[in-house]
């Protein structure tokens, strides 16, 4: 009898790690689940960057480190906000 017992214990707690493994990737939301945030930005290939320059961040407002490409637009390289117009 003792062996139908242990049988069955270990039965029910199979069962119920199963159930709550189940349960916790089922309520778990997708976001939570990615571990690695995306790039927000792509790394700059050095032909797309022409020029390095201060300017004016308007998000951290501070003078800031600033690329230039060749589409006439501007970024800045701490925040990684770009300039309309390429403004200098």
């Amino acid at each position: 009898m003792n062996d139908r017992i242990a049988i069955g214990a270990a039965f029910l707690m199979t069962s119920l790690a199963g159930a709550a493994a189940v349960a916790r990737a089922w309520v778990t939301p997708a976001s939570s689940r990615q571990r690695v945030a995306p790039d927000p930005a792509p790394m700059l290939r050095p032909v797309e960057a022409l020029e390095r320059f201060e300017a004016r961040c308007l998000v951290e407002r501070r003078t800031t480190l600033h690329v230039k490409f060749r589409t006439g637009g501007a970024m800045c390289l701490d925040c990684r906000s770009s300039l309309a117009g390429g403004a200098r």
